[in-house]
């Protein structure tokens, strides 16, 4: 059984890997003749709605000017509950980011995002707009808080619908380094 599971968690990695060198040569293709900076970061998270969820997700992404950036997030959820429940999916997150509002330290921030969140096949798809917070904490360093996410959620059991709300596909709190 431990074996099956391994088999899974290495098969949801190599196709995680792939979407998310996808993402960084998109963003590096389009980067090319800009004049902005690179950024990496990445969230962690702890839920519990019955059974226990731990996320992780780390963050690639190119910040265009102050007001524009493309990137994606890559991370994976670990669920376990009661009657030996337990279950891994991978998390694909490309986004676009604009700045609303800002002053020296303080961004308001709207993304426009689809995510993806997938076992050994599709489990949710996501598309919509978030609202953000960032706190500029030093000259490279950067704290985001996210909101709700207001738009759509595919699943092959229900088909689309209209969503409001946090998903395991929202980061909560998030840190960023920038180059």
């Amino acid at each position: 059984m431990a074996r099956l599971y391994q088999n899974r968690i290495r098969k949801k990695f190599i196709i995680m890997k792939k979407i998310f060198i996808f993402a960084l040569l998109l963003s590096a293709s389009l980067a090319s003749n800009a004049q902005g900076s690179w950024f990496f970061g990445g969230s962690a998270g702890l839920g519990f709605r019955g059974y226990f969820i731990v996320s992780g997700e780390a963050w690639v992404g190119y910040e265009f000017n102050d007001r524009i950036a493309l990137g994606s997030g890559l991370g994976a959820v670990i669920c376990a509950g009661r009657d030996d429940y337990f279950a891994v999916t991978g998390i694909a997150e490309p986004f676009v980011r604009a700045c609303v509002w800002h002053n020296e330290t303080i961004y308001v921030d709207l993304y426009a995002l689809g995510g993806f969140e997938f076992t050994d096949e599709l489990k949710l798809c996501q598309v919509g707009v978030r609202p953000s917070l960032r706190f500029r904490i030093s000259e490279n360093v950067e704290m985001a808080a996210d909101l709700v996410v207001l738009g759509a959620q595919y699943s092959p059991e229900l088909g689309w619908r209209p969503s409001f709300g946090f998903s395991s596909l929202n980061g909560g709190v998030r840190l960023a380094y920038h180059f």
